[in-house]
């Protein structure tokens, strides 16, 4: 599987940002289906939308847990474990303490292009410190300066 395909996602993207459909769950787990043939960034793409329910959408978390168990069903990356500590954090609406989350964003600074999933680690941690938000803010302008090098 493909870490991250620019071309494929951006329009992957675009059909599920703000617009999963948490309510038909057939069609979410096509679009993981469908996600799973694109790259693994697309995945933790629509992790991202399945534990970052946007205002507008009426989810419940029992829900999103459900889903997030779908999503995480058959995946068998190293990523994922960690990243569903994140996303469940989310879903409950509970930060992690920022160090928790920071050294979940360093594992995934190793992966190449992984955008959506560093996002995750990094909105799962606990930020109402100066601290807290100064060590998320650092580790995620770090790690996307390194991709951005690299050109993924």
């Amino acid at each position: 599987m493909k870490l991250h395909d620019t071309e494929r996602e951006k329009p992957f993207e675009a059909k599920i940002d703000a617009r999963l459909p948490y309510n038909d769950r057939a069609r979410c787990i096509a679009l993981i289906a469908e996600a799973r043939t694109i790259s693994l960034n697309a995945i933790f793409c629509v992790l991202h939308e399945i534990c970052r329910a946007p205002m507008s959408a009426k989810v419940t978390k029992d829900e999103q847990r459900s889903l997030l168990a779908a999503w995480a069903s058959d995946q068998h990356h190293e990523l994922v474990k960690p990243l569903t500590t994140c996303a469940d954090a989310l879903i409950e609406r509970k930060s992690l303490p920022w160090e928790d989350a920071v050294a979940v964003m360093e594992i995934v600074g190793n992966f190449d292009g992984q955008r959506a999933a560093l996002s995750i680690a990094y909105f799962s941690g606990d930020c109402e410190s100066f601290e807290g938000d100064a060590a998320l803010s650092t580790a995620d302008q770090r790690i996307r300066k390194f991709w951005d090098k690299k050109a993924v």
